[in-house]
């Protein structure tokens, strides 16, 4: 299973679209043409530390923001129910890359808080990935070596 950030978002963004099917989401923040109520998909600071071998843990914070128009009726309603959702759509959820390997991806650290009438969904995701080292070609090996004076 190949493991980018670019589908990390498609997959959050099918998770958001299945129950919200009407609110776009979107990867960046955008200076016009914005459609509310929507959500935002944000990485926040990120770590990858080194495991055996060619492996490595990636620990990916995530924020996915949803912002609706200001002071509107029940909109603290509508930011709880979407924090409900989002706690129980995103303890596993499924992930698929573009060569239709698929899994289940466990979140941690699952928060929430409601800024200026925004929701701000906070969580991590915790992969160990595989990196695959170049072999390095014998003929590099041969002009690279190193003498040992007799």
């Amino acid at each position: 299973m190949i493991f980018t950030l670019e589908n990390i978002i498609n997959n959050l963004a099918g998770v958001l679209k299945a129950q919200y099917p009407d609110y776009p989401v979107y990867g960046s923040p955008n200076q016009q043409g914005t459609k509310y109520p929507c959500f935002f998909i944000f990485f926040m600071p990120s770590e990858i530390s080194g495991q055996i071998d060619d492996r490595f843990l990636r620990d990916l914070g995530v924020d996915i923001v949803f912002v609706q128009q200001r002071n509107i009726v029940n909109g603290n309603k509508e930011i709880y129910e979407i924090a409900d959702y989002l706690d129980e759509a995103l303890e596993l959820f499924a992930y698929s890359d573009e060569n239709g390997a698929s899994g289940l991806i466990r979140t941690f650290e699952r928060q929430w808080q409601n800024e200026d009438q925004e929701l701000h969904y906070k969580f991590h995701i915790r992969e160990r990935v595989y990196i695959s080292r170049q072999q390095i070609p014998m003929e590099i090996l041969e002009e690279d070596r190193t003498y040992v004076k007799k």
